[in-house]
């Protein structure tokens, strides 16, 4: 009988499935592989939504999932998974552009997992093109904000936690930046 140690001091039925899944993959590092399957796309439409290029969201994606990997033992479990996650990715394109990398304006971004079916191949409306466009106009920060928010499909409470926010703070900010945007569309329509 295999005995399974808790590390942890909720009681089981309170832990989530991301805990659940960090459990096992730091009990068995075999089982990692759960964990790197369901989070491989969000954190690959995060990098390309900063890079759009394929190859390098690629390998910003590896080393993301290569680092979690091995401090994959050392996570407590006082925040959450997706946010140490995504803490992880986040300096990962810092260092990227520290490097020299040119970042790509968002107007050029598509938000979705590039993908060779039609709904890729299907021409942008005129709404959507100049959502892209105010969106470019848009400070550093906030589009940052767009990408955990809307790339990577991160809570405002995992948002928090990366940017050093509280959850209701973020909440509001990216409320605040939705309704400019959606007023300025309104404007240019008028």
């Amino acid at each position: 009988m295999t005995e399974t140690i808790c590390l942890t001091t909720q009681p089981i039925d309170e832990i989530d499935e991301d805990q659940r899944l960090v459990l096992a993959a730091q009990q068995n590092p075999a089982d990692f592989k759960i964990l790197y399957l369901k989070w491989l796309k969000p954190v690959y439409r995060y990098f390309y939504s900063r890079v759009h290029d394929e190859k390098d969201a690629e390998d910003l994606t590896s080393q993301v999932f290569l680092r979690t990997y091995q401090d994959l033992p050392r996570f407590r479990h006082q925040g959450s998974f997706p946010a140490w996650l995504f803490t992880i990715a986040h300096a990962r394109a810092v260092d990227f552009y520290r490097k020299g990398k040119k970042e790509l304006p968002l107007e050029q971004v598509d938000l979705e997992y590039p993908a060779s079916d039609l709904l890729s191949l299907t021409i942008k409306s005129e709404e959507t093109v100049r959502v892209n466009q105010l969106i470019t106009m848009l400070s550093e920060d906030d589009r940052e904000l767009i990408r955990l928010r809307y790339a990577a499909n991160l809570s405002y409470r995992e948002i928090g936690l990366i940017l050093n926010r509280k959850e209701d703070a973020v909440r509001k900010s990216i409320t605040r930046l939705l309704v400019r945007l959606s007023t300025k569309l309104e404007e240019d329509h008028d």
